[in-house]
């Protein structure tokens, strides 16, 4: 027995009903349709909606993205493209648009499917942050570090930039964990960590490679000078008192290895350097930008 014929209104209620929001428009820009579930996943009633236009529910910097691929839809017959949607209460949808080219008695139209995404783009977000991350303190990992400084390096390598890198090693750390436990020596690491992070730049990279040890790379540098000025600031930051709730406060210092990239010097090969300047500083009894400045 075949499919019986139904109504008009049935096939709205389907639409109505479906998990996808369905919009429809005209070539030239004129809404004629949308059903009820792409006004509710935005959070505005269906007069608010039909208010928007066909692209007033587009995150304002997609608005030009989505317009401009109008061409390609007609020319293609349809197109399957990421955008952002903007829900009434100031958030960020994010959205996967199938949309195709229509032809009907009267005239061609746009109708497009848009499902949200939100989840599965905030999922996919949480697994990358976890595979470039310090589980305990979310700075950059030995992954993460390494792609950010051969970044640095053929920048660079390309505007004749300076390129810095501290290594630094908690000196006070062992009795806090042994006296004091890791929770409270977890609580210190990821202080030091806030306080590190909070003393560089967007462009600079806090990494921590294990136990107590981390390193700052710098880019681009005005003057080796400055590297060493970075590196101050990093040890007088961490050398404040922490604060551990139903303890004393705890305090550590922090011995520090800088070295400046050379044109042409592997990232690992800089990286040791600093490392062997953090020990070198660390037996003389001086701080690390000091024995920086001396090296000059």
């Amino acid at each position: 027995m075949g499919l019986q014929q139904r109504t008009p209104e049935f096939a709205l209620t389907v639409l109505d009903n479906s998990l996808d929001g369905v919009l429809a428009h005209t070539l030239d820009g004129q809404l004629v349709y949308f059903n009820e579930t792409a006004a509710e996943q935005l959070g505005y009633t269906h007069d608010e909606f039909a208010l928007l236009g066909p692209y007033g529910w587009v995150e304002g910097d997609n608005v030009g993205l989505v317009s401009s691929r109008l061409g390609i839809i007609v020319e293609r017959g349809s197109l399957l493209f990421n955008s952002r949607g903007a829900p009434k209460d100031g958030s960020i949808m994010h959205t996967e648009v199938h949309a195709r080219l229509v032809h009907t008695a009267d005239e061609d139209m746009i109708i497009s499917v848009v499902r949200d995404v939100t989840e599965r783009v905030h999922a996919h977000e949480r697994i990358r942050h976890l595979a470039f991350h310090d589980r305990l303190t979310g700075l950059a990992n030995r992954m993460k570090l390494e792609d950010d400084l051969r970044s640095a390096l053929a920048s660079a390598n390309r505007h004749d930039d300076l390129v810095g890198v501290i290594f630094l090693d908690l000196d006070d750390f062992k009795p806090i964990n042994d006296e004091l436990g890791h929770a409270v020596g977890d609580c210190v690491l990821k202080q030091v960590a806030d306080r590190l992070r909070a003393c560089v730049r967007e462009v600079d990279t806090v990494a921590r490679l294990g136990g107590d040890e981390f390193l700052v790379v710098v880019a681009r540098l005005g003057a080796r000078e400055d590297l060493a000025a970075v590196a101050r600031k990093l040890e007088e930051s961490v050398s404040r008192p922490i604060p551990i709730e139903g303890h004393s406060d705890a305090h550590v210092t922090v011995s520090a290895g800088l070295a400046t990239y050379e044109p042409g010097e592997a990232g690992e090969d800089l990286m040791n350097r600093a490392d062997h300047a953090m020990y070198r500083a660390k037996q003389a009894g001086v701080s690390g930008w000091e024995a920086f400045l001396a090296e000059a």
